[in-house]
């Protein structure tokens, strides 16, 4: 199949998690090893790349988190510019509007504005990725962008996670890739587990 790589993010000190569609069908995939492991930071898929993949899907998989395939062979294809223009055309779901909109609407957020999912309220997503429409430019900020809620009592931010020279500022109505972090709790906390939102990255 052919997949197009989309994101490529930071996961741990040595490996990097790579995102991919399936330009057949418009299927979200995380690219895992044939090992089911992510994969090393140096690896060769790259974003607006195209590979031929056989893939099988991951059986431990955890929602929201329904995208994890382990690849079993890969050969470079060509290499693209215009992802927007090719995600428009899959005619996949794209969220509009204010940040709230993420995620089907189905995030929580934390006091200091990161969205989450919660164990305790399992009412997930289809996916835990997804291409958002901004009505507002997105500020870099020690590591976050800031959504402005036009509210001082309502904080909303992402966390960069993209590989790529972050931008100062992301304008409005730019297409951009939201994921989903695993899903993790701190150690000897009574807080329960959650997975956190995060941006993977942007198209122009």
């Amino acid at each position: 199949m052919e997949v197009l790589i989309l994101s490529k993010t930071h996961f741990g000190f040595d490996s990097v998690c790579v995102g991919g569609m399936v330009l057949s069908n418009a299927q979200y995939v995380r690219l895992l090893t044939s090992q089911g492991c992510y994969q090393f930071v140096d690896t060769k898929l790259n974003v607006g790349d195209i590979w031929d993949m056989k893939f099988t899907s991951c059986t431990h998989c955890r929602e929201p988190h329904n995208e994890d395939v382990m690849v079993m062979s890969q050969h470079y294809l060509r290499h693209i510019d215009r992802i927007t223009q090719v995600i428009k055309d899959s005619h996949t779901p794209i969220w509009e509007g204010t940040i709230d909109h993420i995620f089907e609407s189905k995030l929580h957020w934390t006091q200091s504005g990161v969205g989450y999912l919660s164990v305790k309220h399992p009412d997930y997503p289809c996916h835990s990725v997804g291409f958002w429409l901004s009505n507002e430019p997105l500020t870099l900020e020690e590591g976050y962008y800031w959504y402005p809620t036009g509210n001082q009592f309502i904080s909303r931010k992402l966390r960069f996670k993209g590989v790529n020279k972050p931008l100062e500022v992301i304008p409005a109505h730019t297409l951009i890739r939201v994921s989903m972090a695993k899903w993790w709790k701190p150690e000897n906390s009574k807080l329960e587990e959650r997975c956190y939102t995060q941006l993977s990255g942007w198209y122009e």
